[in-house]
């Protein structure tokens, strides 16, 4: 859980860096939920803020493992890398957006996150299956992959509703 306010703190202390306002912020089952809007920061500063999470993650990764507290580390070093994958209601997502918009495809680029939305979470969920498989009832990679796959699922009913 503090791995999880570090991250929030991380995106919350740029945002005030670089004026960019939060367009929502949510408390919900999944941890604290902060959407911009793409319009009021630009590209640039909204990736940079998309950014800040998994870096202060990686940061205080290091940190914990110089100090020798390796299993913490990982935990910051397993949501860093959870958030930067491109599924549209993480990081990573809106950094690919970001850049999707940048490089002139803003029209097209909802639809492609999208897609690579989907195809993100439908090969996680089976990597996390196959692994369950070989490795006799392990199911850390589909308990992993499960986290992306209901924020997005979540995501998308909001957005319906």
């Amino acid at each position: 859980m503090l791995a999880s306010l570090i991250h929030e703190i991380g995106h919350i202390i740029v945002m005030r860096l670089t004026g960019v306002r939060p367009e929502e912020c949510t408390l919900g089952l999944f941890g604290i939920r902060i959407r911009l809007r793409t319009s009021m920061g630009g590209y640039g500063k909204n990736a940079i803020v998309a950014a800040a999470g998994p870096l202060i993650n990686g940061l205080s990764a290091a940190i914990l493992w110089s100090m020798g507290a390796r299993q913490s580390a990982l935990v910051h070093l397993l949501l860093a890398v959870l958030n930067l994958l491109p599924v549209s209601v993480l990081d990573g997502g809106e950094l690919l957006k970001c850049a999707l918009g940048a490089a002139g495809c803003r029209h097209g680029a909802e639809k492609v996150l999208t897609m690579v939305s989907v195809i993100t979470v439908l090969l996680l969920l089976i990597g996390g299956a196959v692994l369950c498989v070989i490795d006799k009832g392990n199911l850390t990679l589909l308990i992993v992959a499960a986290y992306p796959a209901l924020l997005w699922f979540f995501g998308k009913i909001s957005k319906t509703s």
